[in-house]
């Protein structure tokens, strides 16, 4: 940042398409949970009871987001270890305090609150990650063992959320850390090495654990069990296929009725059931120019820890979308993953726009690079422009003005 303390306006564009899919996230939840939410005793019977719960997560979201984006991402070097303790224990603990549902243990429950540590766990992850890879020569002949420390320290984040059995998360965060690893440099060889020991250990876990043998079943043939595994997914597919290219209008969905986590994991059913497949390619595309923002702005930044934040951040919300969206249409098995800044929860609304507000800070500071080099420019400009003349005198002169009394040597 400049230190004349003017503050630098951030992309826009990337903070329009923010909050744009944060409203489009409002609506849908609303759309998808009115059906039942009356219904419901654990909902107090009131229609409005999931939506003014997620305004609520929205605001509280937004305005963490406004305070990342008005601080230096530099100063999150200061709580990165701290926040990667803290994280750590909060992975344990709720592996002995934590509630169980949908066959993971991940969520600590406290009357109407709750909490997912996984959900900072994978910021806690960027942020120390962007810290050391960012760091010279980190993958240089000399240090070749400095970045095995930061992926032991992956590796044991993925490792407490597998335990959780929340396998869609642990493998969103261990594509995040390949991207970032890739992003700094790392060599292909020891990233197709960590990429296969991974996808090893996932497959071996998703055979261990029962639910997930039982997803794998009903992924492969759900019809078969349209009354077990394969409840949310029949009639997902259901609804995207009723859609069909622009939906049966507003509100008029069906299949949330049945779908129990029509609000949450399977939101965009009801959006590919209502507005069709040009609804669903439109918020898909607003995802994609969402992607291209973030990965301009690492792209475009000056500090190497700027540009590996904004590629974590980035590919964090993406990986999770594009993972969440395959698993709607039934392209991989189901993860129990959310759709980031659409689908019903605190935890991960606050976490997304947190992670946006990073974005616009390291945004604030390519533009202010930008702003800086423009003025530079036009300096330069305005001087040639005036025609200002250099004496002979002067342009024999030494640094300090004196004349040197020596030609300049050319060297061929």
């Amino acid at each position: 940042m400049r230190n004349r303390g003017v503050l630098v306006a951030p992309d826009v564009c990337l903070l329009l398409t923010a909050l744009l899919l944060t409203v489009a996230g409002v609506i849908l939840v609303f759309d998808a949970s009115y059906a039942k939410a009356g219904d419901l005793k654990t909902l107090n019977y009131d229609v409005y009871y999931l939506v003014k719960r997620q305004v609520k997560f929205a605001a509280v979201g937004l305005v963490l987001m406004l305070v990342a984006m008005r601080i230096s991402f530099e100063r999150l070097k200061q709580i990165t270890l701290p926040l990667l303790g803290a994280v750590t224990v909060l992975l344990i603990a709720v592996l002995i305090l934590g509630h169980r549902a949908h066959g993971a243990t991940s969520w600590f429950r406290i009357g109407t609150f709750s909490l997912q540590p996984s959900e900072l766990a994978k910021l806690a992850a960027v942020f120390y990650l962007a810290g050391v890879l960012s760091r010279p020569k980190v993958f240089g002949r000399s240090q070749r063992r400095v970045w095995v420390v930061p992926a032991l320290v992956c590796a044991g984040l993925v490792g407490l959320i597998v335990a959780q059995r929340d396998l869609g998360t642990a493998t969103v965060l261990a594509v995040v850390c390949l991207v970032m690893f890739f992003t700094a440099g790392a060599k292909k060889v020891y990233l197709a090495l960590i990429a296969i020991v991974g996808l090893a250990m996932v497959a071996a876990m998703m055979f261990a654990m029962p639910h997930c043998r039982a997803r794998i079943r009903a992924w492969l043939d759900p019809w078969q069990y349209r009354y077990a595994e394969g409840y949310q997914t029949v009639h997902s597919l259901s609804g995207l296929g009723t859609g069909g290219l622009f939906g049966v209008g507003p509100c008029e969905g069906r299949e949330k009725f049945y779908m129990p986590a029509a609000s949450t994991d399977y939101v965009f059913a009801t959006l590919g059931e209502e507005a069709g497949l040009a609804g669903g390619l439109a918020l898909m595309a607003v995802f994609v120019f969402f992607t291209y923002r973030g990965l301009h702005l690492a792209y475009r930044s000056a500090s190497p820890y700027g540009a590996l934040l904004a590629a974590g951040v980035t590919s964090l919300i993406s990986v999770q979308a594009l993972v969440n969206l395959a698993v709607v249409s039934s392209a991989i098995p189901a993860t129990g993953l959310p759709l980031p800044f659409i689908s019903y929860g605190g935890s991960s609304l606050v976490a997304t726009l947190v992670g946006v507000g990073i974005l616009l800070s390291v945004s604030r500071q390519v533009n202010a690079s930008a702003e800086e080099r423009e003025s530079r420019e036009g300096s330069n400009n305005g001087r040639r422009n005036g025609r200002a003349r250099v004496s002979g005198d002067q342009r024999r002169a030494g640094p300090l003005g004196h004349r040197t009394g020596r030609r300049a040597v050319v060297r061929r």
